[in-house]
């Protein structure tokens, strides 16, 4: 059974062990995706986080903040991968709020991926302990809250998430 279920290819993946690390990438590089191999360890803050998005994603230009992080990200065109993206963050199985800051942008980033076309963005983290779930649930919540606006276009709202051994939210 393939890791990555191109039928939900806009998913975000918590409790992701080694082996099924393993598993994504080796879909991911089946598929001809790209792979963002981040290790969040020991980052001390938000400021910190956006400067190690913005090397990691090699972004095309200067930029500030995790505001930037959920636009460029979004969009990645300056890779032109066509065949889609996975992230795989580790360094999040202890609580932190530089932990709670990353997953708090996932769902407006993979919700945009989402409305945008057919490009996949699976995202695989390594934690899955209750702040981190509790922070990805707001931000799926905040989507939510958008999703019922008049002007939102159709599709958008909160992204699939799965908890791996046994939950999903």
């Amino acid at each position: 059974m393939s890791a990555i279920d191109l039928s939900q290819p806009f998913t975000i993946h918590l409790g992701v062990d080694e082996p099924l690390f393993e598993r994504f990438e080796d879909d991911a590089l089946l598929r001809g995706m790209m792979i963002f191999r981040l290790d969040l360890t020991g980052l001390p803050d938000r400021s910190a986080l956006a400067d190690y998005l913005a090397q990691e994603f090699m972004y095309p230009f200067k930029t500030a903040g995790l505001d930037a992080a959920v636009s460029l990200i979004s969009d990645l065109e300056w890779f032109g991968n066509t065949n889609g993206y996975l992230v795989i963050a580790r360094g999040l199985t202890n609580p932190s709020a530089v932990g709670d800051s990353f997953v708090s942008i996932l769902p407006n980033i993979t919700d945009r991926w989402r409305t945008g076309g057919a490009i996949p963005f699976v995202v695989a983290i390594d934690g899955k302990g209750d702040e981190l779930q509790s922070s990805l649930q707001d931000a799926n919540d905040r989507m939510d809250e958008f999703a019922r606006l008049p002007w939102t276009r159709l599709g958008e709202g909160s992204v699939n998430v799965v908890i791996h051994e046994g939950r999903e939210i």
